[in-house]
């Protein structure tokens, strides 16, 4: 408790004068020198994953998970074995964004949320700094808006908040990136999406409901240096949707066990063949 009351004033200070691209170099900083991060031109991760229905479900399943990236193009593969919930796969070309299908015509929840807004795809704001699409390692290119609304608590923990416009989106889309203030690391994700309601002029109205609120919380933790870059080996996918129907929260918990750096990618493998 000494600690954090001695140190309190100092972060304060510090929160005084940061801007979002102070936040941004910083963190940039965190990840490696700027001769190692523009070493690195692809990126494969490999590792396990749990997923487990907190709400709204049963059922737990655990599998392999994959994520491909080469610059702005990415594949993500939830490999989950069930018969009837494989897994999700989903990715983006540098053009397109596919998802895949658990069944002829059918998509999970994650899935179908990310079919029909496929530009939080496109734009690199799903697994941070584990993939090279990361929107914060090309802000000028990216063209988004960055706004720094300074220390806030988060599960007992004082974090950066950098709020994060994507230069295209969609509906009522806010974006939120967190930053451990000790060392800048990016370690946490928040997406908050409002699906409005079909009838919100009439029935969703009167009702006081505004139509399906999707939340997709990102944590990133148990960093660890390869090839010069500190990069997160644990990653935790969390899936909230609340709406009229009912509420449902899925959670995947993942551990990267390989990262392997520059090697070729087949382009066949940034398109997702449907099922």
């Amino acid at each position: 408790m000494l600690i954090i009351c001695l140190s309190l004033p100092q972060l304060l200070a510090e929160e005084a004068k940061l801007n979002a691209e102070d936040v941004v170099a910083r963190h940039l900083a965190s990840i490696g020198a700027p001769e190692a991060r523009a070493a690195v031109k692809s990126r494969i991760m490999s590792g396990s994953v749990q997923m487990v229905y907190l709400l709204g479900g049963s059922g737990q399943l655990s599998g392999k998970i994959n994520i491909l990236s080469e610059d702005r193009k990415v594949r993500v593969g939830m490999n989950l074995g069930a018969i009837d919930y494989p897994g999700d796969q989903f990715a983006f070309d540098g053009d397109k964004v596919t998802v895949g299908q658990i069944r002829s015509r059918v998509r999970s929840s994650f899935s179908e949320f990310l079919y029909n807004n496929d530009y939080i795809v496109k734009e690199g704001l799903l697994c941070g700094t584990l993939s090279t699409t990361w929107p914060l390692l090309d802000v000028k290119g990216r063209q988004g808006k960055l706004n720094y609304a300074g220390l806030k608590t988060i599960d007992e923990k004082q974090l950066h908040e950098v709020q994060y416009t994507p230069k295209k989106r969609g509906g009522e889309m806010q974006v939120y990136f967190y930053f451990d203030p000790e060392n800048f690391r990016h370690v946490r994700t928040r997406i908050r999406f409002v699906q409005p309601d079909r009838a919100s002029t009439t029935i969703g109205a009167s009702s006081g409901f505004q139509g399906t609120v999707y939340i997709l919380d990102e944590k990133f933790d148990n960093f660890e240096v390869v090839d010069g870059l500190t990069l997160p080996q644990k990653y935790v996918l969390e899936l909230t949707v609340n709406s009229e129907a009912g509420s449902l929260i899925i959670h995947w918990d993942t551990t990267f066990s390989q990262t392997a750096h520059n090697q070729q990618i087949d382009p066949k493998y940034f398109t997702v063949k449907f099922q």
